[in-house]
């Protein structure tokens, strides 16, 4: 196999490969591709065979007169004929100190000769760099960047430097809260990138105006933002969304936000807000090109959400206006603002469609006790809910159970449930079918 390049596809160095190893897969590999994956976010482990281990700096600073075999193995893709195989590279670069007379000293990327180097055929770069390091910056300063480059994702500290990069057809940036971007600097980057199929921008926190018009991007197939929204439509312009026709509304895994998440025809937008900015957050997305919502679902990801409460200032009317059907998870019902029932009873004739989930645990019958507790006013606004729209001439046409999943025996229950409570209650008599 080791004599094969065509076997070859990867590389992944780590602390336990010698560095003779490691060139002698490289040498027996080519002239295939490569991916590589550096990790520099730890010291490097003491080996007694190491010739860079007395101190602690001498695993942070590379000698190649005298070269590792333990350590800074990733000096070998340094050489020209290595270098130019590199199509992705993905580097993990945490903060990493060292003593010099008594003061800490951050080690600088300069020091390893394999990052000052170009990779003339790059085409996919994934740079994660932690800690408080700004060091990511440095890669972007070596000239010439690579021209082939498509694919960018960068989590760490934004420079301009990074404005350098064009032509891509993915960018992904994660910032850090403590970092600003000048808003000139990151229309100019997007300016220089109106290729781009997808986008994503986490964690960014902005300063300064624009100075030029907003950059429209006419291929944008995905767009993901973490942001601040409002400085968003002076920068970027995707006339595809006004495609977008569905909506899912959704809590994270973690309690940590709501994921508001859009498709239509061929585009696709997502967010994460706090549930009483979700409608100013939309609003600031699409405001200037008016998509029509067809289909709306709230619903939970997180099986132990609990029920969502909410105040009088918390609305999402406006994203309801178009909607055609409209999915409730339970935990959206009621509990999730004080004026949800109001919006739902207001909406025009447009809305014929409407489903809610109902728990195994429901009790459709006033005969128990706990009525209340398990879910008997839930069921009573649905009935005024459906009693209403149909007095006010605009009534549903379905009105069904919203299947979620689980297992086979908590779906028959709740299908159970949902068919004593719709026949008991007869609400028949105000559904119209079209």
């Amino acid at each position: 196999m080791l004599s094969q390049p065509r076997a070859w596809a990867t590389i992944f160095m780590t602390s336990k490969d010698r560095r003779s190893f490691i060139e002698m897969c490289l040498e027996r590999s080519q002239p295939v591709t490569l991916e590589v994956t550096v990790d520099t976010s730890e010291e490097g482990w003491s080996h007694r065979e190491c010739t860079c281990d007395e101190d602690t700096r001498g695993r942070l600073v590379p000698d190649e007169s005298d070269p590792c075999e333990w350590h800074f193995q990733f000096e070998s893709l340094a050489e020209a004929e290595h270098r130019k195989r590199v199509h992705k590279l993905n580097i993990r670069f945490d903060g990493i100190y060292y003593l010099n007379q008594g003061n800490e000293v951050q080690l600088a990327l300069g020091s390893c000769r394999f990052f000052t180097l170009s990779f003339p055929h790059l085409t996919n770069l994934n740079w994660e760099e932690g800690g408080d390091t700004e060091h990511g910056n440095y890669i972007f300063s070596v000239p010439p960047f690579p021209p082939t480059l498509r694919f960018l994702s960068f989590r760490g500290s934004w420079d301009g430097s990074v404005t350098r990069v064009n032509n891509l057809v993915s960018f992904t940036f994660e910032g850090r809260y403590s970092d600003k971007i000048n808003v000139e600097t990151l229309r100019l980057f997007i300016s220089n990138n109106r290729s781009l199929e997808s986008l994503s921008l986490k964690r960014v926190d902005f300063e300064g105006t624009s100075r030029g018009p907003p950059v429209s991007f006419f291929n944008l197939k995905s767009f993901n933002v973490e942001i601040q929204t409002k400085i968003l439509p002076t920068i970027i312009r995707i006339p595809a969304l006004q495609r977008l026709s569905s909506i899912r509304i959704s809590m994270e895994d973690d309690g940590g936000g709501f994921t508001l998440r859009a498709t239509g025809d061929g585009i696709t937008l997502s967010t994460v807000s706090a549930l009483p900015y979700i409608a100013e957050v939309w609003q600031d997305l699409t405001g200037y090109v008016h998509p029509s919502i067809r289909h709306i679902r709230l619903y939970d990801n997180w099986e132990d959400a609990e029920p969502h409460q909410g105040g009088d200032g918390i609305t999402v009317a406006s994203l309801l206006t178009d909607v055609h059907t409209l999915e409730i998870g339970k935990n959206y019902w009621a509990s999730w603002y004080n004026g949800f029932m109001a919006d739902l009873k207001d909406l025009g004739p447009e809305l014929k469609t409407i489903r809610f989930e109902i728990s195994d645990e429901h009790e459709p019958f006033e005969g128990r006790d706990e009525y209340d507790e398990w879910g008997g006013e839930l069921l009573d606004q649905i009935e005024e809910l459906v009693k209403h729209r149909f007095e006010q001439g605009r009534p549903f046409s379905v009105v069904e159970r919203l299947v979620v999943g689980g297992s086979e025996r908590i779906n028959r229950q709740q299908d159970y449930v949902w068919r004593c409570f719709y026949g008991s209650r007869k609400l028949d008599r105000y559904v119209v079918p079209v």
